[in-house]
């Protein structure tokens, strides 16, 4: 399946504005994302190292998806990318995401604090949503450059 127009693979180092980044994600993938408007959105073709053994996509990586989509929302509606640890998240199934599949996430901010920040959203297939949920999350003003140093 070609991956659809204005998506890009995922580089969660240039993201950050650093040279190197390790990340979760990234070994599942590929991930893609589209600077869609103000709202980045992620995606993914369903391949065969998602699938659980009853031949769809895992849901720990339908949820981790939507879990980094709600980070990069966050970033956007702050205007920076700081660190934004999970505090709660909730994620309700809704379809199976089948082998061979595009699911992108949708979401928004539906408020934020200068601590706090709520997200909701879903992951998209062809045939409707898949996954829904929402997440809180901690804004803290740790930066990418901070988060190296602790690292180095």
């Amino acid at each position: 399946m070609p991956v659809p127009e204005g998506f890009e693979p995922l580089d969660i180092a240039a993201r950050w504005g650093v040279d190197d980044a390790p990340d979760f994600v990234m070994h599942s993938g590929p991930i893609y994302v589209r600077e869609d408007g103000s709202m980045p959105k992620l995606g993914f073709e369903v391949l065969p190292h998602m699938c659980n053994p009853g031949g769809v996509c895992h849901g720990g990586l339908l949820m981790t998806v939507l879990d980094n989509a709600f980070v990069f929302i966050l970033h956007a509606t702050l205007k920076q990318p700081v660190y934004l640890p999970s505090i709660s998240c909730n994620f309700d199934f809704l379809a199976p995401a089948h082998l061979g599949e595009w699911v992108e996430t949708s979401g928004s901010c539906t408020k934020h604090t200068k601590r706090t920040g709520f997200v909701s959203g879903a992951l998209l297939g062809p045939d409707g949503p898949v996954l829904q949920g929402s997440g809180i999350f901690r804004i803290t003003e740790r930066t990418a450059a901070d988060m190296s140093a602790n690292t180095a």
